[in-house]
């Protein structure tokens, strides 16, 4: 009888269970010329595969509507009202009990020339949430464009000659492609390899964490990311495109994409092949190779290692996989991608594998002007370097619907790195008056060799309750670096312009790091009412990290096996956290706001194998953060958030020894060195008017750093320089970005403004005297587009910036100067199916009494194209790149401390005569042009 009595109570649970499996949908519908709610608006429901009328309603007094039992798939929205033009809006009912559409405008058919408002192409941007979205045939690009010509299109953001995206002031870390990573976040693979006239939408948001995500209370961690949304008919069948190119002096170029969609099913495959520049790396690429001359701290409330850039360590694993214009390199890259979801998205797999070599030589020169609080000194520089590099990677992830409450999801990431290193140096150090004061003859050679494992699961749970849910995540990262190298060092010293004395150094150099971190964290939310939720977690971390550094001298026998004790250590570094907080959250339907923070405890323990010394001590920090957003409307918003997080000293620089690799510029390890705390708050705001085609925007960001992590600089008689970090306080930094952008389109205009300024207060110490350092910079840019369909388009873009820097200690000594980058181009159509383009960069630098050379670059490229075969598919272009011959590599850097210009070795003038054939398997897929 007990049998039974269970199995009929669990048939009754399964089908109470399912019977649930609805949602209400629920909304607002306003009049967009008074702001007055609309009553007896007639709400429908329609199914979209089949166009079936599921649901009706009409709106209250207030404007309200909510239809219930509405089944999980996709619906068209439906709203209509006399004299208002109907309005139109696709919708995706998931587990959530209840969809909230928010607030509706109908806009009157006297403003609109169509009587239907399709909401996907009402206006060129339009913002849900935190989400800005671009219709990308609202932007006209030239055929065949990529779409990171798309992007430079798009107000508010930028795309430098890296392929570096910023928006709206902030860098974008990542570049999705209908909501899945695409070749392990590279933005470069899809910006420049993907049509623009395959993307449907372009949206720019924050993305935030997987937990923040799932919980909907936010934790802090957000990543400025692009999602290109693709058009309906780019989701299946095979398109791509192959490339290939020669031309003189030597120069070669070749790269294809294939791509293999169908619906949620994508495989793709890429591979590049240049000595022209052409790597196909994007920037981020820096840390997940291991390198850009990085070094890693800890951030104890975020809990994971970040890196952070301290000049140049040779013999380290130094290469970023990245570049920026700096010497000639040869690159391969190639890369494979799968990713699906069956089942109704009940299983997810993700995977990427990338290889890259990269072979990079060339020359520099760098002017450097040192300030000193009694003097200053010049140092000039010219270094020849040749690198190789090779990497492997395999990264993806597995997720799971163990039932339709909760998510399993496995990740994984594993890369190894070889670089090679082989360079020489050549400096002379100048007092004031230009009488000699060092020189130095360096010889460097290391090979590095870099694991990597990165891998985590988290668990998650929704319980029926809406605003119940429950996480758990496993995290563990491991890394090692082994390098072996060989320094050799001739230095002359000068007294009144006489040599007096002379060192040398040859030793090898043998280092090992290593890191493993392991850490675990389980939060539960507690909805409080139907809009206020309560969220609580705890974490715990360990991590452990060893630095081993060895320098060796030769012995009488020539080999290199003398320990040098001085510039030799061996260090361990290990960290316990244990963290607990709890956040508060509040939806409303014109605002939401957030509160809370953490309390965390972390145990230090830092042994010096070498001198037996155990050093150990604790911290306990409240990491309190807030937010706070306001929707004055549909596209009109402003938000404000507050944040507050420690930054551990890195084990580079509490390391007690004297880094000697280059033996002018020593480092020094300090293990008495202490965390510093930052406190951050950002304002944002976004307006944008859709029957006027305006656009305004803007970005505050300023941080407070207490006991931050700073420098202390001694420079004696000789020119040497030694370099120990120590704490300050007061020391902050603020940015500022805003935009404004029209759309004319009865002349198919975009215009656009934009300024920012960043300002930054930094002390220091020079020769033990406290140095207050404050910079400045600002610009101001322009952007105007004109395209006249199938005729012509042409673009300028001009930017002038402005940077002072001051020092407390020499106030006498300042630092200004203005720069100017401008860009034009222009693409005329031509009969015969032919094309000309036309572009250029202009570069203006002002001269100073430090730097009196001709700063000013002229790079001028242009190409003529011709397309053939009926869809347009194939294409010649015979291109020039650099027509003046005027490209140098220029950087300049200012600081309080010191002013330095670096020239390089880039690409000069050469010419590529390449074929293009642009592909596609499925006919409803078929390039424009087809008629």
């Amino acid at each position: 009888m007990r049998k039974h009595s269970l199995s009929l109570l669990l048939l009754l649970t399964i089908s109470l269970f399912s019977f649930s499996q609805t949602a209400s949908i629920k909304g607002t519908v306003i009049d967009t010329t008074e702001s007055r709610n609309l009553s007896n608006s007639v709400v429908s429901i329609i199914r979209k595969s089949d166009s079936v009328l599921v649901g009706f309603s009409r709106t209250d007094q207030k404007g309200d509507f909510k239809i219930d039992k509405i089944k999980k798939g996709e619906y068209i929205l439906l709203i209509t009202y006399p004299k208002f033009a109907d309005y139109v809006d696709i919708l995706k009912v998931a587990e959530e009990p209840e969809l909230f559409v928010g607030k509706i405008i109908l806009t009157p058919k006297s403003q609109l020339l169509k009587e239907v408002v399709v909401r996907q192409r009402m206006g060129a941007i339009r913002m849900k949430g935190d989400t800005l979205s671009f219709m990308a045939d609202s932007f006209a690009v030239r055929e065949g464009a990529t779409v990171e010509d798309l992007l430079k299109k798009l107000p508010g953001l930028q795309v430098n000659k890296n392929g570096e995206i910023t928006a709206q002031g902030e860098k974008v870390q990542k570049v999705l492609v209908d909501g899945e990573e695409f070749f392990s976040d590279d933005p470069a693979v899809v910006t420049q390899n993907l049509r623009a006239d395959a993307v449907k939408e372009v949206q720019v948001f924050d993305k935030k964490s997987d937990q923040a995500s799932f919980t909907g209370i936010d934790d802090g961690e957000k990543s400025k990311t692009i999602n290109l949304k693709l058009k309906d008919d780019r989701n299946r069948g095979l398109f791509g495109k192959v490339s290939l190119g020669g031309g003189l002096p030597g120069s070669f170029a070749g790269e294809g994409m294939l791509n293999a969609f169908k619906g949620k099913r994508k495989i793709a495959a890429f591979g590049i092949m240049s000595n022209t520049g052409k790597v196909g790396l994007n920037w981020q690429d820096a840390d997940k190779y291991g390198g850009n001359n990085n070094n890693y701290e800890y951030n104890e409330d975020e809990g994971n290692f970040f890196s952070f850039s301290q000049g140049d360590d040779e013999f380290g694993d130094n290469w970023g996989g990245t570049f920026g214009g700096q010497g000639l390199p040869t690159a391969w890259t190639g890369g494979t991608h799968f990713s699906n979801k069956w089942l109704e998205d009940k299983f997810h797999v993700n995977g990427n594998y990338r290889f890259n070599k990269q072979n990079l030589f060339g020359k520099s020169s760098t002017i450097t002007q040192y300030v000193l609080p009694d003097t200053q000194y010049f140092n000039n520089q010219n270094q020849d370097i040749y690198k190789q590099n090779q990497r492997h990677s395999l990264n993806g992830f597995y997720e799971i619907k163990l039932d339709s409450l909760s998510t399993l999801k496995i990740s994984v990431n594993g890369s190894t790195t070889n670089s090679r290193n082989n360079s020489r140096f050549y400096s002379e150090a100048l007092n004031g008056t230009g009488i000699p004061v060092n020189k130095s003859n360096r010889h460097l050679v290391s090979v590095s060799d870099r694991q990597q494992f990165i891998s985590s699961a988290i668990w998650r749970k929704k319980f029926k309750k809406k605003g119940r849910t429950i996480s758990w995540s496993i995290d563990q990262n491991y890394n090692n670096i082994e390098s072996d190298g060989i320094v050799q060092s001739q230095n002359e010293f000068y007294t009144s312009g006489i040599a007096d004395s002379t060192s040398t150094i040859d030793q090898q150099k043998l280092n090992k790091s290593k890191t493993s971190v392991i850490s675990t964290r389980i939060a539960y939310t507690e909805p409080l009412s139907k809009s206020a939720f309560i969220e609580m977690n705890y974490s715990y971390r360990v991590n452990n990290s060893e630095a081993l550094r060895g320098s060796f001298d030769k012995s009488t026998n020539g080999k290199y096996e003398i320990l040098n004790p001085l510039f030799s250590n061996d260090y361990d570094f290990r960290i316990n956290t244990n963290s607990g907080g709890i956040n508060f959250r509040v939806n409303k339907s014109k605002y939401n706001y957030s509160f809370g923070g953490n309390i965390s405890n972390a145990d230090f323990r830092q042994l010096d194998l070498v001198k037996d010394s155990l050093s150990t001590y604790s911290f306990t920090n409240f990491f309190p953060r807030a937010n706070f957003r306001y929707n004055f409307g549909p596209q009109k918003r402003v938000g404000l958030n507050y944040n507050g997080n420690t930054r551990q000293p890195s084990l580079e620089q509490l390391q007690p020894i004297r880094e000697n690799t280059d033996p002018l510029n020593i480092q020094i390890g300090n293990p008495d060195l202490k965390q510093e705390f930052r406190h951050s708050i950002s304002l944002n705001y976004n307006d944008y008017k859709i029957l006027t085609s305006r656009n305004m925007y803007m970005s505050v960001y300023y941080a407070f750093i207490q006991r931050a992590i700073s420098s202390s600089i001694t420079v004696d008689n000789s020119g040497k320089r030694e370099t120990q970090y120590v704490n300050v306080d007061g020391n902050y930094l603020l940015n500022g970005y805003a935009g404004y952008w029209k759309q004319i389109k009865k002349w198919s205009l975009n215009l656009g403004v934009n300024a920012n300024v960043n300002i930054s207060h930094n002390t220091n110490f020079l020769n033990k005297l406290e140095n207050v350092n404050n910079n400045r910079s600002g610009s101001v840019g322009l952007n105007f587009n004109h395209d006249k369909e199938k005729k012509y388009s042409f673009s300028v873009n001009p930017r002038f910036g402005y940077t002072t820097s001051r020092s407390s200690l020499r106030k006498d000594v300042k630092t200004n100067y203005w720069t100017s980058d401008n860009e034009i181009e222009a693409t005329i159509e031509l009969p015969w199916k032919m094309q000309i383009n036309t572009n250029a960069d202009i570069s203006l630098r002002e001269k100073t009494a430090v730097f009196g050379d001709d700063n000013n670059v002229v790079k001028w490229n242009a190409w003529l194209a011709k397309k053939f075969w009926k869809s347009n598919s194939g294409e010649i272009r015979f291109s020039i790149f650099d027509i003046l011959d005027q490209n140098i590599g220029l950087r300049r850097t200012a600081n309080s401390n010191f002013i330095s210009e670096n020239r390089y070795d880039t690409f000069r003038r050469y010419w590529l005569l390449s074929f293009t054939w642009n592909f596609t398997k499925n006919p409803a897929m078929a390039t424009p042009g087809t008629k």
